[in-house]
């Protein structure tokens, strides 16, 4: 009698779950838009074939990213991937975003510097550390923190020690210090503009305007934050150096200083970032027409906008940071 055959066990092989795709790198989305600036700007035509080694030339970076910004632009729609042929252009590009010039080094330096503001803001980082330290909590090469810790150091907001280390100085670490920092403001920052002695500078008027309406056009992200910061500082320390008071001059250099950590790290969103740049420009449509009443009242306005927003942000520091 023949034996019966043993079934056999059939195992269904588990599912394979893949990893949601990555979304499209920084870098890959800023080359992306001076990808449409270049064709833009060349008046390329439907069909005009993107050359990757070109690009790669053209930029000062390898093939990966061109690659993922050729990728995206495809996404898009603006461009079309064809057999043998790489990618094409659709139809010519007739409007193209305003981007600056490619620097890994600075958008290295303006995440680290936005990271250390963050970890000060939030107790994190301690007041006395080392470079090391940083290097290893912040995953840094130490080229990029000993610039952001010199560069720190120029703002007066770190001071490298008689020993080893660096020892960050006092900060507006509660709500109820930044909610004074913002009424001693609205009580200086008007009469900057109502000094007798107040003149306001054309050739800085036309190029901060053509500052923040270029600011204005570009999608803001976290590490724009030092750049939206330092051209907020740049505007409200020229005022008070036109008002020809040098002890509103110090003043307004001061609560600038004090501030820098807590808008270094800018957690009120986009929104606020275009509201200010619209009320700086209200401001100095004022100044130019010669109304500095108005321009006073503008600054309260402002200045109490910007109070609202930034008053409201996180639990206080532990007493002593």
């Amino acid at each position: 009698m023949a034996a019966k055959a043993k079934a056999k066990t059939v195992q269904t092989p588990a599912p394979v779950v893949e990893a949601p795709p990555a979304g499209p790198s920084r870098l890959q989305v800023e080359l992306a838009a001076r990808i449409l600036r270049l064709l833009k700007d060349q008046g390329a035509g439907p069909g005009h074939h993107l050359v990757e080694q070109e690009l790669c030339q053209a930029f000062g970076v390898s093939r990966t990213p061109v690659r993922g910004a050729l990728k995206l632009l495809a996404e898009q729609g603006s461009v079309e991937a064809r057999p043998n042929r790489g990618f094409v252009l659709v139809e010519p590009i007739t409007v193209a975003p305003v981007v600056e010039p490619l620097n890994p080094q600075d958008d290295a330096d303006q995440s680290l510097l936005v990271a250390i503001a963050e970890a000060r803001n939030t107790g994190r980082l301690a007041t006395d550390v080392t470079q090391q330290e940083l290097c290893r909590q912040f995953d840094a090469k130490p080229p990029t923190v000993l610039r952001v810790l010199r560069r720190l150091g120029e703002l007066g907001l770190v001071e490298r020690k008689a020993g080893n280390g660096w020892s960050f100085n006092p900060l507006l670490h509660s709500l109820r210090a930044q909610a004074e920092s913002y009424k001693f403001r609205c009580a200086v920052e008007p009469a900057v503009v109502l000094q007798d002695t107040f003149e306001l500078d054309p050739a800085w008027a036309k190029e901060t305007r053509a500052r923040h309406m270029a600011f204005r056009r570009r999608s803001f992200r976290d590490f724009r934050a030092v750049e939206f910061y330092e051209m907020n500082s740049d505007f409200h320390e020229t005022l008070a150096r036109c008002s020809g008071n040098r002890y509103l001059l110090d003043a307004v250099r001061r609560q600038i200083q004090l501030r820098s950590f807590l808008n270094y790290y800018w957690h009120y969103g986009p929104a606020r970032v275009m509201a200010s740049i619209d009320e700086h420009m209200a401001i100095l449509t004022a100044l130019e027409a010669g109304d500095n009443r108005l321009a006073a009242a503008t600054m309260i306005e402002h200045l109490t906008a910007s109070s609202k927003h930034t008053t409201q942000g996180p639990e206080d520091l532990p007493d002593g940071e």
